[in-house]
């Protein structure tokens, strides 16, 4: 199996969030063209990067990829200009994302526990704010084990 990691275990590990409108993937993320057009709150799940590590290739062709996935978050608090009161809609949000992936084992050959890396602000408009979150994990693709 040399397949990518699959984004779709991660979308399916955030679709139990009470505190998420919506969780999708790369392309209705792509297909947003301005901060008013984001469904709020919502989530946007994003494979950013597959990357060999430092370890020899194993026999048959084996080898670890280590991923790295972002989760872009969109809020907004329409009573806001400076960017506090849509921070509050945010940090229940976030609290509740992270407790549902930092730790999580993937269940793909030689997954270990996410584990997570950075959150930043992509965007705010005075009333809507983009937070991206960094995660990363690893799987074995590459010859069978």
């Amino acid at each position: 199996m040399s397949e990518p990691f699959d984004i779709q275990a991660v979308i399916d590990r955030l679709a139990s969030l009470e505190e998420l409108d919506g969780i999708q993937g790369a392309a209705e993320y792509a297909a947003v063209t301005s901060l008013k057009d984001f469904r709020v709150p919502s989530a946007y799940v994003l494979l950013l990067q597959e990357r060999a590590d430092d370890a020899q290739v194993k026999p048959g062709g084996r080898q670890r990829a280590i991923v790295t996935f972002g989760v872009v978050l969109a809020v907004r608090n329409y009573g806001d200009q400076r960017g506090e009161r849509t921070l509050q809609e945010l940090r229940p949000i976030l609290g509740a994302v992270r407790n549902r992936l930092m730790g999580w084992t993937p269940e793909v050959p030689g997954a270990r526990p996410v584990q997570w890396s950075r959150g930043d602000v992509l965007d705010y408009d005075r009333s809507t704010l983009l937070w991206a979150e960094v995660y990363s994990t690893q799987h074995f693709i590459g010859g069978a084990p």
